[in-house]
């Protein structure tokens, strides 16, 4: 229903808001009519911040950081002092040059601003600045004129920057820069020499910067190498010498620690062949014991080489030993002279004969019992050696770490020293790699803008957006228009349609009836007659509006009551004219009715009817009905159609308690029910009056009435609660003055 009721009240009021775009359109089109021709001139620069070579220059460079650089090259480019630069330069073109940019006005000449400034020394100044790359202040008043001549020939920042476009190409390396004014000339000088001008202010503070930047990278350098220099002198002072020391007791202790491990390996190695030559021994029928001092005796020839070789052999297995157990040759030198010494006892105990095959045979002749004593004899010398060499170790190794005990505090130092330097050499490193890097990004990345694309003076001016800027003015206006009569028609809170009556006033409408112009027909003729004159739209609003009538008068005849009291909440609701035209409407079907006026405070339906004012002075005969029907009937005006009769009042500022006889007519209305089929009574509004609420007693039913055109205020609403404590009398409400075209409106 709303939306449906928010698009008829648009197009009920189509013709505003066409008129609204129309008027727009025109105002606009005045205003651009005399529009000058702009030429647009554009320059590319590449920019370099996306090319593989710079970002290897960077170790954490990303696309973030890109967008970054071209953010802050634009905010360069139309920074104050890049465009003050580019107006010092047009200006100087336009006063220097004999075909100037643009030429001043007469007007503008006579112009105190104009007279104000001496044209060479204003030459010289913007020359000055632009050399120096300064800006003009305003704060001294001989620039602050040079800042107003600027303005007079349009080259002032907010000028220049309100007709000019930097911006990145979309997914490329490159800014473009636009420029639009009315000499093509003029827009390609202004691209090309914002490049320039941007380029040396660019270089110039970049310059600075990566030098300052550069010079604190290497204060820092340098004053971490003094520090690492610091921490290596304290080194030297104080570990060298213990240190070094410590290094060799480590070294030493660890070989005598592996050759402790070593020998007592061996020495398990040579119990373990003891046990097996005992057992040998054992198995042959010799006391192992018994045989501990008994030797295989060799021949006197070779006892003193087999000693020699013995004596040998062991020297060479503690050189070997004291050596750390890591010198391969003496330990082959031992083992050679232990296969020397074994392979002498061998020879010395056996004896040769020629076999009968000739072959040469060595025999035993005191059999393996004298070998095996002396391999006994030899492996108990061995664990011996090994014993001594054992306890030579575990005293050495114990001299080792009473000494490293005395050490542990100086080790500690030297410690903490170490880590201090190898900290010292790492922040050196690092502030000398970040001062490199520095010096190699500011050597190669102040040249990385290049004009690719030459500004050029456009040889056609840009279309114009004449025909656009009129549409859209039409259509915006049109736009705003239908917003305000939405927000209007949201924020209307009168009662227009049933359903916005129902929900606001919560009553029973029993008929809703449209607006009629009562200006060139009469209420009579409107009821009762169709005038052929009329247009299609009016006679569909003349056939609602009869047709609204009879369903009223249905509602009336349907509800088995007679007498009706018509009232409202405030004036100007229709009443008067509503109980005329239902009046004639029943007198159509041939119904008898007798009007009442009792709005006593504004007596327009006995003025409009001309009826006879006699209401307040009618004394009843009360002898029987129908002698009280003739006197009603003697007294009361017919209206002309022989079917509606009228009795007037005088009016005037009272009740109907206050003047109407003790006796008076509203008492006997039942019984002129019987003469008449309906009687009607007019009651002045609730709002201001209490008149109404006296006559309800007097009616079967009362009806309210209420125009479509009203707000419904608090005052309505308190008024309201009259009609709900009616209970069964109140025959329901009546919408009066409804818009045609909400009629279908549910």
């Amino acid at each position: 229903m709303d939306l449906l009721y928010y698009i008829r009240i648009v197009l009920k009021r189509k013709w505003i808001i066409l008129g609204v775009a129309i008027i727009a359109g025109i105002v606009a089109f005045y205003f651009m009519r005399n529009e000058p021709k702009s030429y647009k001139s554009v320059t590319q620069i590449s920019t370099g911040f996306t090319i593989s070579d710079e970002i290897r220059l960077g170790e954490n460079f990303s696309l973030y950081d890109a967008d970054v650089k071209f953010n802050n090259a634009i905010a360069t480019f139309t920074s104050p002092t890049v465009i003050n630069l580019l107006s010092y330069t047009l200006i100087l073109h336009d006063l220097e040059n004999p075909n100037p940019f643009r030429n001043i006005t007469p007007e503008k000449k006579r112009l105190p601003v104009y007279q104000a400034v001496n044209q060479e020394q204003a030459r010289h100044d913007f020359g000055d600045k632009l050399e120096t790359i300064t800006m003009l202040s305003s704060f001294n008043p001989d620039e602050k004129k040079l800042l107003e001549f600027l303005t007079l020939y349009g080259y002032d920042y907010k000028s220049l920057n309100k007709y000019l476009n930097v911006g990145r190409l979309q997914g490329t390396d490159y800014l473009e820069i636009e420029f639009k004014s009315e000499n093509p000339e003029l827009s390609a000088f202004v691209v090309n020499t914002l490049y320039q001008q941007f380029l040396r202010y660019y270089n110039t503070t970049r310059g600075h910067r990566s030098q300052e930047g550069v010079d604190t990278l290497r204060s820092l350098m340098e004053k971490k190498k003094q520090e690492l220099d610091l921490k290596n002198a304290a080194l030297r002072g104080e570990a060298p010498v213990g240190a070094a020391a410590d290094s060799r007791k480590l070294a030493e202790l660890t070989n005598l620690d592996r050759a402790l491990t070593d020998e007592k390996a061996r020495q398990l190695n040579l119990y373990s062949n003891l046990r097996k030559v005992n057992q040998r021994l054992v198995n042959m029928g010799v006391d192992a014991q018994t045989a501990t001092n008994q030797t295989a005796t060799p021949p006197d020839n070779t006892n003193s080489e087999v000693l020699m070789l013995r004596k040998a052999m062991n020297e060479a297995y503690m050189a070997y030993i004291n050596s750390g157990s890591n010198d391969k040759n003496l330990l082959n030198r031992y083992n050679q002279l232990k296969t020397e010494y074994q392979n002498k006892i061998i020879n010395s105990n056996s004896t040769t004969y020629k076999a009968a095959d000739g072959t040469t045979k060595t025999e035993d002749p005191a059999g393996k019992k004298a070998d095996l004593i002396q391999q006994k004899n030899d492996i108990d010398f061995d664990i011996q050696e090994s014993t001594r060499y054992i306890d030579s170790l575990q005293g050495k190794i114990g001299l080792l770490r009473s000494g490293a005990a005395r050490d542990a505090s100086q080790e500690v130092a030297t410690e903490t020293l170490m880590k201090d330097a190898e900290q010292a050499n790492k922040d050196y490193l690092e502030a000398k790699k970040r001062y490199n890097d520095a010096t190699d990004y500011s050597t190669s990345s102040l040249n990385n803008f290049r004009q690719v694309v030459t500004g050029q003076p456009a040889i056609t001016p840009e279309p114009s957006k004449k025909v656009l800027i009129v549409a859209l003015a039409a259509i915006g206006s049109a736009v705003t228009a239908t917003l305000i009569i939405l927000i209007l028609a949201y924020l209307d809170s009168s009662v227009k349609t049933p359903r916005l009556f129902e929900r606001t006033v919560n009553l029973k409408l029993i008929s809703m009836i449209t607006f009629m112009n009562l200006k060139q027909r009469t209420i009579a003729e409107l009821v009762t007659t169709l005038d052929p004159t009329y247009d299609a739209k009016d006679k569909q609003r003349h056939n609602v509006f009869r047709e609204s009538l009879r369903k009223l008068r249905y509602e009336i005849e349907i509800s088995g009551k007679k007498t009706f009291l018509f009232t409202s909440t405030k004036k100007g609701q229709g009443k008067t004219t509503l109980i005329q035209a239902l009046a004639y409407s029943m007198s159509m079907s041939k119904k008898k009715i007798l009007i009442i006026d009792t709005n006593f405070c504004n007596n327009d339906l006995t003025v409009a009817l001309e009826a006879p004012p006699i209401l307040e002075k009618i004394v009843p005969n009360d002898r029987n009905d129908d002698s009280l029907a003739e006197q009603i009937r003697n007294l009361s005006k017919d209206i002309g159609v022989d079917t509606v009769f009228v009795i007037g009042s005088e009016g005037g500022d009272y009740t109907p308690s206050e003047i109407l006889p003790r006796k008076h007519l509203l008492q006997h209305l039942q019984s002129l029910a019987h003469d008449y089929d309906f009687i009607f009574l007019e009651g002045p509004p609730l709002n201001d009056f209490s008149d109404s609420r006296e006559l309800a007693q007097y009616v079967d039913g009362v009806i309210g009435i209420f125009s479509a055109d009203q707000i419904i205020k608090q005052i309505d609403k308190e008024s309201l609660q009259f009609f709900y404590e009616l209970n069964g009398k109140f025959s329901g409400a009546i919408l009066n003055k409804v818009d045609l075209e909400m009629v279908n409106v549910s």
